[in-house]
């Protein structure tokens, strides 16, 4: 089974995934980026540590697929 590779950002901070995980198939990798993703972005945006998050899947060393999530909050302008 091939190995991907799940390295996550955080406002540009790299976090390098070295071990990574096998899997089946894409679908399997996607739910599984896209799941992780949501994750860290929960945790960093309650925290107010991130404002962006990218997960970068690579199978080996061949870029496979990116989630990229960004939070913009927008309040009125008070009078």
């Amino acid at each position: 089974m091939p190995r991907f590779h799940f390295d996550i950002q955080e406002n540009g901070r790299l976090i390098a995934d070295d071990e990574g995980r096998e899997f089946a198939g894409g679908e399997e990798v996607r739910k599984e980026a896209v799941a992780t993703g949501a994750s860290i972005a929960r945790d960093a945006f309650m925290a107010g540590s991130a404002c962006r998050i990218v997960v970068d899947v690579r199978e080996e060393n061949a870029p496979f697929l990116k989630v990229s999530i960004t939070l913009d909050v927008e309040e009125p302008a008070k009078a």
